[in-house]
């Protein structure tokens, strides 16, 4: 051996170091500074270790130590397992520790001399007589024989057989040592080994690279392929490959149940992360391919071992949907081959079927009509139904197909449910399950948006000649819904009530299912509303029906069967099947059974509705049943429930429901009920109880029972509701517009809400149609509110003779006067007292010409001679149509102070030619007392003499309004005379008569306003005077305020008009007031002033 010598290291220093450490009994660290040594000077390191006396064979063992270890005692850094090896050559020639690993080490190298190292490890260990099967050196030789043998001989089974001897030996240490000291060759070591498992049972092969066979290849016993299963498993626990020859040998072996836990394992992922990357086979990578062998396998493991059905049939599902090819292969491996395929088939179908029926189920019960729920349970179905397809050497046949296409189009997945029943469609000369393909294929172009391709399948089951039950039902809910999407709602509850009398729960089953779930509301309330209208036979469903003409002769057939009772009470069970929670499908059916006189189902179908349910309509047909069935008791207390709930409104919809019989029985029965509530002195609760009776009898009688709703009326204007009164008498004289006590009650009820006009109008009608009736009722009323009653009929009357006065001339017709004689005559009859009703009909029959009536009336209630001025004023108009004009002027100028609009009216019933005699008259009369001074006397007769006078009355005025002058009532006069000046045209100088009299007017208004302190309109008066006619303008002011006063007023004008630097309006203030007092110095003055400024060009103020 050549000498290593490293330059720059103290051999020395590290021997005398190693030789300290040694003599303290630190081996390991010793001999790491003897390999220092040792790889620094060889010789002179081995010189020296063998110098020693002792402590050489402690760096031996320790050497040795190294050697024989797998990894937990190691030489220190920077030192190997090559150099200890070399260094214990050198120091002990041919030691077995240094031996061994150098023939693993050309075994790991590539194998090179593997006859040599199997030579060598033969003679080693014959060398060795009787060697103990504990002896870990012995077992070392025996796996690198083997592993030498395997390398030198690779297709024989030499190597195979020792690896088998050395495990049969001592297992544990077979295997610990050869997964540790040959774990680079395990792969190699595992590869052989399932070659002889693959031989020695063909059907273990797991793929086609594996399937070579060699008829001269030598092979081990049938008997030791345990042994290798076990060895291999030693080896290589977490191998998948290994684990998978494990299951597969435990299914051969009739171990089912652990060959399936092996699988499970497997399947789970338990090996893949022990496994090293070293040992892992492309074949064996998580692959589609790998995972559909697995799950073929432990199906059949699962079901050979039995009890596990489920499972079986869920693995093979899932193996077929990962890889079908692989899985159809393994099917046919593990199944067919074992003759379980069959079987498989048949467990397949059964739980399919199972699987099917658990989704039926739980469809039926779920709480929500629109949920989805359970439809994941279609999952496995749909796997398993798929996996047969692919076991079947055609596809699958037709059944299993429709029953595949269902299962898809229940789960929503219509576009492959569509494709199906396409291809099962098209096939000729396979008329089996016709109906059932074209109505799986209609709902799937139904959800594929192609509603006429649908109605063409639904509408060929419909017609079909021997049409399948179910599908014939399917057919008609998928009708009808296309029906309900067109807008066609009453042919969509036909179809629904045909579809439910042929199988209820098939339809319910298709509701839920096969309708999309966000039409599954909509679809029940349109059939609740639709059989509502069926059973009240609306007859709203003709303008619909006929604008579908395919629908035409389906209609005339379902009009005898499924618009009746018996239709829609099955169409009710279907929608309380639908949604059992639902009160109004509950109403429905119970109605519907009360049609068909099964009375007694009714009412127990009504008494098991829930506590949440509304009580409302359920006791009102609770309360209509039990009266149908006479317990009267029963009704009482179900009546006083429903006045409890507060709402009769739910009556309604019953009318058109209940029988007229029925319905005259409730009504009778609530309007006696309200009548004993009201009798005696009812208090507040008894009235409105009243009220709640009469409503149930009013909605009873559709709403014409007129006692009942003028009951409610008053009862509502008792309780203070007027407005609602109101509409009840406006709903009585709806019907019957006579009907006096309506009218008196709405025209009272009026009165309450201090509505004058309405309340008039009502009693008025009341009145023309019975007096002596409204009388009486007027004369049932208070004090105060018969008063105001009064008053405002009289206010009526009045107005109303005023307003015909004014259009006509007197004597009018009796039939405009009919209504004053009614009203008159009825406020006589309630007070003939009152004086003002006796002078109302005696006012009507003047302006009918009746004097003479009209005079004995009048004197028979007040007398030969009245002491009432209005009365006496009554007298005078008789006595100016009796032409006693003096007498008419003296007796109406007494009304004058008191009441001066009545004595317009009083006047209107005079005749035109009468009137102007009367106002000549009481001219004269006032002409009369005026000139002996009586002022105040004189203005009566003028106010008679101007209101009679009419569009002739302006001499009247002129004289009345010096009347008024002579009293100081200037401002009056100033009116009387405004009136005159108006009455004047443009002046005519031609005519200076008319400028004379229209000057003096001007000049006597002047004068008044004057003395009303209005100076400036009087200086305006004055001075249109002065143009008009200047004469009779100066005698006027002489004859009223004098001259002087007169010019000192336009001096007062003009000086205010010059300070406000209006010159022009001043200059002609200063002429008319020195036309009026030329010798006035002011004036004058005022003249020269206003002359010299205009005269002057630069006039500065």
């Amino acid at each position: 051996m050549a000498a290593l010598v490293r330059p720059g290291v103290d051999v020395s220093q590290l021997c005398k170091d190693g030789d300290q450490l040694l003599a303290v009994g630190e081996l390991g660290r010793a001999a790491s500074l003897y390999m220092s040594a040792f790889r620094t000077h060889a010789a002179s390191t081995v010189a020296h270790l063998r110098k020693l006396n002792s402590g050489l064979s402690g760096v031996i063992a320790t050497l040795e130590g190294w050697l024989d270890s797998c990894g937990e005692n190691q030489p220190a850094e920077g030192l190997n397992k090559g150099l200890a090896a070399v260094f214990l050559s050198t120091l002990c020639p041919n030691n077995l520790s240094a031996t061994i690993f150098k023939m693993e080490s050309l075994l790991q190298s590539g194998g090179h001399g593997c006859e040599e190292i199997f030579a060598r490890c033969t003679a080693l260990l014959e060398g060795k007589r009787h060697p103990h099967p504990q002896d870990a050196t012995h077992m070392v030789l025996e796996v690198t024989r083997a592993l030498a043998c395997l390398f030198s001989e690779p297709h024989s089974v030499k190597g195979l057989k020792l690896y088998l001897k050395a495990y049969r030996t001592n297992k544990s240490q077979t295997a610990t040592l050869v997964s540790s000291r040959q774990a680079q060759h395990l792969p190699k070591i595992v590869k052989a080994f399932k070659d002889q498992l693959l031989l020695i049972h063909p059907s273990l092969i797991f793929d086609s690279e594996c399937a070579r066979t060699t008829e001269e290849a030598e092979k081990l016993d049938v008997e030791t392929s345990a042994t290798i299963i076990g060895f291999l498993l030693a080896i290589s626990p977490g191998s998948a490959e290994v684990q998978e020859l494990h299951a597969a040998y435990l299914f051969l072996s009739g171990r089912f149940w652990d060959s399936a836990q092996v699988y499970s394992a497997i399947l789970h992922g338990r090996y893949c992360q022990k496994t090293p990357a070293s040992l892992t086979d492309k074949s064996f990578e998580d692959t589609p391919e790998r995972t559909a062998r697995l799950l073929t396998c432990r199906a059949a493991a699962r079901l050979s071992a039995g009890g596990r059905t489920a499972e079986a049939c869920g693995d093979l599902g899932e193996a077929f949907e990962i890889h079908a090819a692989t899985a159809r292969i393994y099917f046919q491996k593990r199944f067919t081959d074992h003759g379980t395929g069959l079987v498989a088939r048949k467990q397949l179908r059964q739980q399919a079927e199972r699987g099917l029926s658990a989704y039926r189920e739980r469809v039926l019960i779920r709480p929500d009509l629109r949920s989805t729920e359970g439809v994941e349970l279609l999952d496995p179905v749909i796997t398993q139904l798929q996996t047969l397809c692919y076991l079947e050497p055609d596809g699958g046949g037709r059944e299993l197909r429709v029953r595949l296409a269902e299962c898809l189009l229940l789960r929503g997945e219509h576009k492959e449910a569509l494709s199906i029943c396409s291809q099962l469609a098209a096939a000729e000369g396979q008329p089996s399950y016709q109906n059932t393909v074209q109505v799986l294929r209609g709902y799937a172009r139904l959800l594929s948006d192609d509603a006429e391709g649908a109605l063409e399948d639904f509408q060929a089951v419909i017609v079909h000649n021997t049409p399948h039950p179910s599908s014939c039902v399917r057919a008609l809910c998928g009708r009808g819904l296309l029906r309900m999407m067109a807008g066609l709602n009453y042919l969509t509850a036909l179809d629904f009530v045909t579809a439910s009398m042929l199988q209820a729960q098939e339809t319910a089953l298709s509701v839920r299912c096969l309708v999309p779930w966000n039409y599954r509301g909509l679809l029940f309330t349109v059939l609740l509303e639709q059989g509502r209208v069926m059973l009240e036979g609306t007859g709203g469903h003709e303008s619909k029906s006929g604008s579908s003409e395919d629908s035409e002769k389906p209609q005339k057939k379902d009009k005898d069967r499924s618009g009746t009772p018996a239709g829609v009470q099955s169409l009710a069970a279907l929608l309380m099947e639908l949604q059992p929670g639902a009160d109004g499908s509950q109403i429905l059916a119970a109605d519907a059974l009360y049609q068909l006189g099964r009375v007694e189902e009714a009412y127990r179908l009504l008494l098991s509705v829930g506590p949440t349910g509304p009580r409302a309509p359920i006791l009102a047909r609770l309360a209509l049943l039990q009266l149908n069935r006479g317990f009267l008791y029963d009704t009482n207390q179900q009546l006083k429930k429903l006045i409890q709930c507060g709402n009769t409104s739910c009556l309604r919809p019953l009318l058109a429901v209940a029988q007229q019989k029925d319905l005259a029985l409730l009504q009778g029965h609530c309007h006696a009920a309200a009548k004993r509530s009201l009798e005696g002195s009812p208090q507040e609760g008894d009235v409105r109880e009243a009220v709640a009776y009469l409503s149930i009898a009013i909605i009873a009688s559709g709403g014409e029972a007129a006692e009942s709703l003028l009951e409610r009326a008053r009862c509502y204007a008792r309780l203070g509701q007027r407005k609602t009164a109101i509409f009840d008498f406006s709903a009585i004289l709806k019907v019957h517009p006579k009907h006096v006590q309506a009218l008196c009650g709405r025209g009272f009820t009026y009165l309450m809400l201090n509505q004058e006009k309405e309340c008039t109008r009502d009693i008025l009608a009341a009145l023309q149609i019975n007096i002596d009736m409204v009388t009486k009722d007027i004369l049932s009323l208070k004090d105060t509110a018969r008063k105001l009653v009064c008053d405002w009929l009289h206010q009526f009357c009045r107005a109303n003779l005023s307003d015909i006065l004014l259009a006509n001339s007197v004597p009018c017709h009796e039939e405009q006067l009919s209504n004053a004689f009614i009203i008159g005559g009825a406020l006589m009859g309630t007070d003939c007292r009152d004086p003002r009703w006796h002078l109302l009909h005696v006012d009507t029959l003047i302006a009918k010409g009746e004097i003479k009536e009209a005079g004995a009336h009048l004197f028979q209630v007040f007398g030969q001679e009245p002491r009432d001025a209005v009365a006496q004023a009554r007298v005078g108009v008789v006595e100016a149509w009796q032409q006693n004009y003096g007498s008419a002027a003296r007796r109406l100028s007494k009304l004058t102070d008191k009441d001066s609009s009545s004595l317009l009216f009083l006047l209107a019933l005079i005749p035109i030619d009468q009137r102007k005699r009367v106002a000549q008259a009481a001219a004269q009369e006032a002409s009369s007392v005026s000139s002996g001074g009586q002022w105040d006397h004189a203005l009566t007769f003028l106010n008679v003499a101007v209101q009679a006078a009419g569009n002739h009355r302006l001499q009247y005025l002129r004289q009345r309004a010096a009347c008024l002058a002579q009293l100081g009532l200037h401002e009056r006069a100033i009116a009387d005379l405004d009136r005159v000046v108006q009455k004047h045209s443009a002046p005519d100088r031609s005519c200076p008569g008319d400028c004379q009299v229209w000057a003096e007017d001007l000049c006597r208004r002047g004068r008044s306003m004057v003395l009303c302190s209005r100076e400036s309109a009087a200086l305006e008066d004055f001075s249109r005077a002065l143009e008009l006619h200047r004469t009779q303008a100066i005698q006027c002011v002489e004859a009223g305020l004098g001259r002087v006063r007169v010019a000192e007023c336009f001096l007062r004008g003009a000086l205010q008009h010059y300070g406000e630097q209006q010159r022009d309006k001043a200059w002609t203030m200063i002429e008319f007031g020195l036309a009026v007092d030329n010798e006035n110095t002011e004036l004058r003055r005022l003249r020269s002033r206003v002359k010299r400024e205009v005269a002057s060009p630069c006039n500065v103020n």
